[in-house]
């Protein structure tokens, strides 16, 4: 039994040499710069920035130019009233035409001014997009950080505690072999030791877990060992309910992200309207065309000029596709109110709750971390009561394992707090403040 705790510890020991150590602001950074999921935001943003365009608005004209060269072979018979007649077998006729046009639409129903302020708000919508992605990476990071570091902790405690029980158990062999003790003592040492160890066994196996989602979102190779570095302290004052509040009205994404929603939709109906309106064009062109004919009344033909003109014109009735569209962007634009509304509150709720568990969780924070002092005390002046006989292995083992728990509920604190601190946050629209 001794045998397999030593070599099991020496495995997990092996494994943590060579590893990567990261601190929050490293992988805060690799997620910026390496998340596959952040680049493709930055791409849909950038793809946004591009098409807004005065192009894409309508303001600009269109010029076209178009090119063609023909060639055909007749057999042509042609009898005139005057009794001529003309025959040609295969004869061949040539044409060579080219042209630009230049179509301007300078009025559209106000459609374009429309669809600028619509491409504006398009790519405002895109950078929203961008952050959220952003923030709900580094959160799942950081997340992933602090467990990761309290795994790490927590390897500590249970590598102390073997050391204790195994202390406990050389104890009670060598009273055992003394005859001061009897067998099931021993056993209950060797078991206590056993239990310690596959403590320790099943933390690794929850660090392995979180080590998984970490390197996913940083997106290293998946056999890269990582190991995390700083510390789960507190060291801010919890800040003033009405300050979040007010920063989670004027700064939370998803918010923000709503009302721009509702932007586009509203633009959208007023691009509906639009299409009720005439169309007033403007063209200009230049023509030239030449042909020469074996067989006709032409033997060849050139002409070649500009041309200018306004075109106007006005779809009365469009299988009521027009009529449909309004509606439903009415439609949409009353679901973008309901989202916001919705998401508001949902989100405000769930500010109001991490806030209380923020306080709480501080509260528990100050006195596990008092209570903590005095457990190290206790720990250390057991261990030397045991060797001058003051206490007994069992009393030994109670405390070890007040020791334990007493460390787990200051781990758990800690990380009660720093997820709803984070959590807090994100909602207010305060994230990128933490790093």
């Amino acid at each position: 039994m001794k045998a397999l705790i030593i070599s099991s510890l020496l495995i997990f020991s092996s494994i943590a040499i060579g590893q990567k150590e990261l601190s929050l602001q490293q992988v805060v950074d690799r997620v910026l710069t390496q998340n596959f999921g952040i680049q493709i935001s930055k791409i849909d943003a950038e793809i946004a920035k591009n098409s807004n365009n005065p192009g894409n608005a309508g303001y600009l004209p269109t010029l076209n130019i178009e090119a063609t060269q023909d060639l055909t072979l007749n057999t042509a018979r042609q009898e005139f009233l005057s009794g001529d007649i003309t025959e040609a077998t295969n004869a061949k006729n040539t044409a060579f035409s080219a042209g630009a046009v230049l179509n301007w639409t300078f009025f559209d129903g106000f459609k374009m001014f429309i669809t600028d302020k619509k491409l504006d708000e398009l790519e405002r919508y895109s950078e929203l997009n961008l952050r959220a992605a952003m923030e709900m990476k580094i959160y799942e990071a950081v997340v992933n950080y602090y467990t990761l570091l309290s795994l790490q902790e927590m390897e500590e405690v249970y590598t102390g505690a073997i050391e204790l029980s195994k202390m406990r158990k050389d104890y009670t062999q060598n009273r055992f072999n003394s005859g001061a003790a009897n067998r099931i003592q021993l056993m209950q040492a060797e078991l206590d030791l056993t239990a310690d160890s596959a403590a320790y066994i099943a933390n690794q196996q929850a660090q392995a877990q979180i080590k998984a989602d970490l390197i996913k979102i940083l997106q290293l190779p998946v056999n890269e060992e990582i190991r995390v570095k700083g510390d789960l302290n507190v060291n801010e004052e919890t800040p003033n309910w009405d300050e979040i509040a007010k920063q989670f009205s004027e700064q939370n994404t998803s918010i923000m992200q709503a009302k721009s929603n509702i932007a586009v939709t509203e633009l959208t109906t007023k691009e509906a309207k639009s299409r009720f309106y005439p169309q007033l064009s403007f063209y200009a062109a230049y023509n030239f065309g030449s042909s020469v004919n074996e067989v006709g009344f032409l033997a060849s033909n050139r002409s070649y000029g500009p041309s200018v003109g306004i075109t106007a014109s006005w779809s009365i009735l469009n299988h009521l596709s027009r009529a449909t569209e309004l509606r439903n962007s009415r439609l949409n634009e009353e679901r973008a109110q309901l989202t916001l509304k919705n998401d508001s509150i949902s989100a405000l709720a769930d500010l109001n709750n991490y806030y209380q568990v923020l306080q709480f969780s501080k509260e528990k924070l100050l006195f596990e971390q008092r209570n903590i002092s005095q457990t190290q005390s206790i720990i250390e002046i057991s261990q030397k009561a045991l060797n001058a006989g003051s206490i007994t292995p069992l009393e030994l083992r109670e405390i070890q394992y007040s020791a334990i728990q007493a460390e787990g509920r200051l781990l758990q604190s800690q990380i009660e707090y720093q997820t709803a601190r984070l959590n807090i946050a994100l909602l207010s629209g305060d994230f990128q403040r933490l790093f």
